[in-house]
C-alpha cells in the first residue's frame, strides 16, 4: 500500500554540500534518499526537504516527506530504527508518522527559525567550537540589538542575500523576530520568519556582527536595506555557526516558540 511519510531529523553540516542533492558531492538528502531507496525497494523514490539549507549548515528540526509502497508491517518506530542503524552517525531521525492524506514537507510548512551561533572575542571550549563563529573581539550587544529591531518586519532584504545564478521574482520576506541574545557567554541571533532568501541568515549575522564590531552604527541598517544591493552589507557570516532549529506547520506557532540555542538544546532563563 501507498503511504507518505514524515520524518524529523537532526544532522551536523560539517561534512555535506548542504541538504539539497547535487552531482559529485555528498548531501544529506542524497544520504536519505540512498538508503530509503534500498531498505523500502523504491528505486525511483523521492525525497522532499523542508529546506535547501546549505554547506555546512546544521539542523536540529529538519522535515522531510516521501510516498512510497510500504509494507504493512512496517511501523513508524521501526522505520526510524532502521534508518539509524543504517546512516552515518553525523544524521539522526527522531520521529516519523504516517500522513493521513496529502503532505509535503517542502511547501506544507509555515515558518522557520534559525539560530546563529557566535562566541565574542574568546575561545569556546573544543568539544563544540566548530559549531560556533569566535568573532575576533567582543561585541556591543546593545548596537546589534538596536540593528536587529530596524531590521525585523516586511522589508525588501536583497542586500542581505546571495543568489547567484538564481532569478528571484520577489525579495521581500517578512522577518517575524530578530534577536540577539547572551547566555552563558556565547551570543546567538535568532532569526523567525515564513520564509528566507538564500543565505539571508548569514548575511544579517554577519552584518549585526559588523554593527556590534563597531563598524558601522545601528542606523546604517537602514542605509544598507534601502539599498538592495548585496555589496552595500557586510560579509555573510560563515556557515558552521548556523543552525536550522525549529520548522512551523501551523501559521501562528511561531508566536509561542522559545528559541533553542545550539549546540547543547539549551533554552534561556525565562
Amino acid at each position: 500500500m501507498e503511504k507518505t511519510w514524515h520524518i524529523t531529523l537532526a544532522y551536523d553540516g560539517g561534512a555535506y554540500a548542504g541538504w539539497q542533492i547535487q552531482p559529485n558531492v555528498k548531501t544529506v538528502q542524497g544520504e536519505l534518499r540512498m538508503r530509503l531507496r534500498l531498505m523500502l525497494r523504491a528505486p525511483d523514490l523521492l525525497v522532499y526537504g523542508c529546506s535547501r539549507t546549505d554547506a555546512g549548515v546544521h539542523a536540529l528540526d529538519h522535515h522531510a516527506s516521501f510516498t512510497v509502497e510500504t509494507p504493512d508491517d512496517l511501523t513508524p518506530p521501526e522505520l526510524v530504527r532502521r534508518l539509524n542503524r543504517w546512516l552515518p552517525d553525523d544524521i539522526i531521525v527522531h520521529h516519523a508518522e504516517i500522513c493521513d492524506g496529502p503532505f509535503n514537507a517542502r511547501f506544507d510548512n509555515k515558518g522557520k527559525a534559525y539560530t546563529y551561533c557566535i562566541s565574542p572575542g574568546r575561545k569556546v571550549h573544543p568539544l563544540f567550537s566548530r559549531f560556533v563563529w569566535r568573532t575576533p573581539h567582543p561585541l556591543n550587544l546593545d548596537a546589534m540589538r538596536q540593528a536587529a529591531a530596524f531590521l525585523q518586519g516586511e522589508h525588501d532584504f536583497a542586500s542581505f542575500a546571495a543568489n547567484p545564478n538564481r532569478i528571484v521574482e520577489n525579495t521581500v520576506r517578512n522577518l517575524y523576530r530578530l534577536e540577539v541574545i547572551e547566555y552563558q557567554g556565547l551570543i546567538f541571533i535568532n532569526a523567525v520568519g515564513e520564509s528566507f532568501l538564500y543565505k539571508m541568515v548569514r548575511g544579517l549575522a554577519g552584518y549585526l556582527v559588523h554593527v556590534g564590531m563597531g563598524y558601522a552604527t545601528p542606523e546604517d541598517a537602514l542605509r544598507v536595506m534601502a539599498a538592495c544591493d548585496r555589496t552595500q552589507a557586510a560579509d555573510s557570516a560563515p556557515s558552521h555557526g548556523l543552525f536550522l532549529a525549529k520548522v512551523f506547520f501551523k501559521s501562528d506557532e511561531w508566536r509561542d516558540y522559545t528559541p533553542t540555542l545550539p549546540p547543547f538544546t539549551l533554552t534561556p532563563p525565562q
